[in-house]
């Protein structure tokens, strides 16, 4: 005989009558671990693009820097073209520098200059430069130097009679040359020291070796028959170099080292669009 009993369903549950917690399954970690290892990678990727992005603008900016830099320099001072102009721009990022307003350093090395028709050497040194051209720079030292061979063509400033030998000698520019008085010949060399005078390079006589003794200039020239000798070796004249340099630069000094006539001048607090860097000064017509 069939049983009327329905069949029944059993709901099981888990302590104070509550359903069981369905726990994490395996998949859905391994889910969430993956999706934290893609953000990583993701920022890690928008990093390096970041990073490159800088790089780039900071090579591309420097690059652009250096060609304003040398095409500035080459117009100042007159240069037929900025080859064998070198721009050093520090070792500072220039993003950072820009930032706070300009540049550390800024060191220019040109190879061939002319000093009022003598090849010379130059090394500029600039310090806070600023970006925006209206406001001045801190401070720019320019040394030229003119090498012996050169000085050697001022012999027509450097003395008032014909010279034998021009040549740099310690502190000083050694000139010679031979008198002759009745029928003896008489060897006479005068060292003569260079000092800023203005605009130009004066070439002051320190003392005198006639033949093999050495006197003072004030004691030659109260010799009267010496003075008339060498008085016109004791003529020296000024070399102007206004007309090579801009307006802007004052000579601080002038002196003879490592066989270099160098040349010191320095311009501080003119900005760069000052209209000194564009001017010249003007020289004798000899």
């Amino acid at each position: 005989m069939a049983s009327d009993e329905q069949p029944t369903i059993e709901l099981r549950l888990d302590g104070a009558g509550e359903p069981a917690t369905t726990t994490t399954t395996g998949y859905e970690t391994a889910k969430r671990k993956r999706r934290s290892w893609i953000a990583w990678v993701v920022a890690g990727v928008v990093l390096v693009i970041l990073i490159v992005g800088v790089v780039l603008v900071e090579t591309v900016g420097r690059s652009a820097a250096v060609r304003i830099a040398q095409n500035e320099i080459a117009s100042s001072l007159g240069l037929e073209s900025s080859d064998g102009v070198a721009v050093d721009l520090g070792s500072g990022s220039l993003i950072v520098q820009a930032l706070t307003g300009g540049l550390d350093v800024v060191t220019i090395d040109i190879d061939r200059f002319a000093v009022n028709g003598l090849e010379s050497s130059v090394q500029v040194i600039a310090t806070g430069v600023p970006v925006v051209t209206s406001q001045p720079i801190d401070t720019v030292s320019m040394d030229v130097a003119i090498t012996g061979d050169e000085v050697s063509k001022l012999a027509t400033t450097l003395s008032g009679t014909g010279l034998d030998s021009i040549e740099l000698e310690g502190t000083a520019i050694r000139v010679s040359t031979v008198f002759e008085l009745l029928f003896f010949e008489i060897p006479v060399a005068l060292d003569l020291v260079p000092v800023a005078a203005g605009d130009s390079i004066a070439f002051e006589p320190e003392s005198v070796i006639l033949g093999e003794e050495q006197i003072s200039v004030a004691d030659l020239l109260d010799n009267p028959l010496v003075s008339g000798l060498a008085g016109g070796l004791l003529s020296s004249q000024e070399f102007c170099v206004a007309s090579s340099l801009p307006t802007a630069l004052t000579i601080d000094s002038v002196a003879v080292a490592n066989d270099n006539l160098v040349i010191q001048l320095s311009a501080d607090g003119i900005a760069l669009d000052d209209a000194a860097w564009k001017q010249y000064g003007t020289c004798p017509t000899p």
